[in-house]
């Protein structure tokens, strides 16, 4: 138990560099020129504003905070302390512009820490082994087609397909960040730079991807939708091929998936409130004042 608390102070604090970023970038997206087909260009573009530049350094952050719990936590566990990295929005809601905090946002906290104490408390065993090489990239691959269809088609894609590609983008990078503290754990260097490698790469088209579907979608539609992916998808492939199956007792295997859809419902719920949209419509709000 003492293993998996550290995980999920690690796991909050690398939620918690997510989550400031996101408050230092909000509003950046929508100041550069709207692109047509998907492109990295965007990124190109977002790199010179030293404002979501400075987002990306305070992620950076987050890196071996996330592979440090991942080292000693199981993956559910991990993915579910990822959501209490959400208060960070709320609180800048609250404290920056002054957004009320009612029983919806108290009711969604709640939900969220009770979801990963009952995630903790469901006894997932922590596993430093996974599939193999070929299983991983057997099952990963639809979702890396997903991923990065936008770019490979190389035309304009409906908002919706670039919001699940974000996701799923996001979700692979979380995922493959347990194969990157696999391969750590066993001294596996090489395994290390390639699957690091692989998760750099999708963490970039996630980027892109979720930038893309800002400049044409309200925040509410888009970052709600990418987080519960992120959440749920990697714990999914963790017992499939991360080597994290269900407890083997039924009511332990109960309450994990009963706490994580607490979780997920929770995270889903908090990431479409008042205040944490107004942390990041901020800017958006801001244009609208002064142009009336």
């Amino acid at each position: 138990m003492r293993d998996i608390i550290i995980g999920i102070l690690l796991a909050a604090g690398a939620s918690a560099c997510f989550n400031l970023a996101t408050v230092v970038q909000a509003g950046e997206t929508r100041k550069v020129k709207t692109q047509g087909a998907a492109s990295l260009g965007l990124l190109r573009q977002l790199a010179r504003r030293k404002r979501w530049l400075a987002g990306v350094g305070v992620q950076a952050l987050a890196i071996p905070l996330q592979l440090a719990a991942l080292t000693v936590a199981p993956l559910a566990v991990v993915q579910a302390a990822d959501a209490t990295g959400l208060i960070v929005l709320l609180i800048a809601g609250q404290k920056m512009l002054g957004e009320k905090v009612g029983w919806h946002e108290v009711a969604s906290v709640a939900a969220i820490f009770l979801g990963v104490v009952g995630v903790a408390l469901s006894g997932p065993e922590h596993s430093p082994e996974n599939s193999g090489t070929a299983a991983l990239l057997l099952v990963l691959a639809p979702f890396a087609l997903l991923a990065v269809a936008p770019y490979v088609l190389r035309r304009r894609m409906a908002s919706v397909v670039m919001v699940l590609a974000a996701g799923t983008g996001f979700a692979l990078t979380a995922f493959l960040m347990k194969i990157v503290a696999d391969s750590l754990i066993a001294n596996a260097w090489i395994a290390l730079l390639l699957w690091g490698a692989l998760a750099v790469l999708f963490a970039v088209l996630g980027l892109s991807s979720e930038q893309f579907a800002l400049q044409v979608r309200a925040v509410a539609r888009v970052a709600p939708i990418i987080f519960v992916i992120e959440l749920a998808l990697p714990i999914a492939l963790g017992s499939i091929v991360g080597g994290e199956s269900l407890p083997s007792d039924p009511a332990m295997a109960a309450l994990l998936i009963a706490s994580l859809l607490v979780t997920v419902a929770g995270t889903f719920a908090l990431m479409r409130s008042g205040p944490v949209n107004a942390v990041l419509e901020a800017d958006k709000a801001a244009e609208a004042r002064a142009a009336d």
